[in-house]
């Protein structure tokens, strides 16, 4: 089993993800689920570098492949 940390709820809902744990997970997008009143939080890793290039049109400034991971983002 992994490490257990005790956090605390503040008045607006929120709670704060350790240093420790934020490094593990390197995400910044988590999805929150309820299961049996256990609240399960899991990282949402998007692996944009697989469409990396897959784009040929020439669109000036514009850089594609960061349109794409925000797209990406977005929808997760």
């Amino acid at each position: 089993m992994g490490k257990e940390f005790i956090l605390t709820i503040d008045d607006k809902g929120r709670i704060t993800i350790p240093k420790e744990v934020r490094e593990l997970i390197k995400s910044k997008k988590l999805k929150l689920r309820v299961e049996d009143s256990k609240i399960i939080l899991e990282p949402i890793v998007v692996d944009v570098d697989k469409y990396y290039g897959i784009f040929r049109k020439d669109l000036e400034d514009v850089d594609i492949d960061n349109l794409l991971k925000e797209a990406i983002t977005e929808v997760f």
